[in-house]
């Protein structure tokens, strides 16, 4: 559906786009907003990624974009560039662009 400027959006988990991906980065990822999802909606994307204990996702970069986790559950770590960081419920970690990445679901 295109985006009209202007109009609100509201969107549920269930109607978002979704995929597994498979070994050695499992984890769900489900999209919600997405100029693929919403032509017109900007340069932004969300939505949401189950990382198994014991999976992590891979070592990468948004040359153009930033992205923001907000963790819901469960225990892990992000790399972010050359900063270790312990992450848990309720933390919000910001990744600038162009600045590698990955995170570990720890339990």
């Amino acid at each position: 559906m295109d985006y009209e400027p202007g109009t609100p959006i509201v969107i549920t988990e269930s109607e978002g786009v979704g995929l597994t991906t498979p070994e050695p980065f499992v984890r769900h990822v489900t999209a919600l907003l997405s100029p693929l999802l919403q032509p017109g909606i900007g340069d932004f994307a969300i939505g949401t990624c189950e990382v198994p204990p014991g999976q992590m996702g891979s070592l990468h970069t948004h040359p153009d974009a930033a992205e923001i986790w907000m963790f819901s559950e469960g225990q892990g770590r992000a790399t972010v560039g050359d900063r270790e960081i312990v992450t848990g419920p309720g933390m919000v970690v910001f990744t600038p662009p162009g600045v590698s990445h990955q995170f570990f679901n720890t339990g």
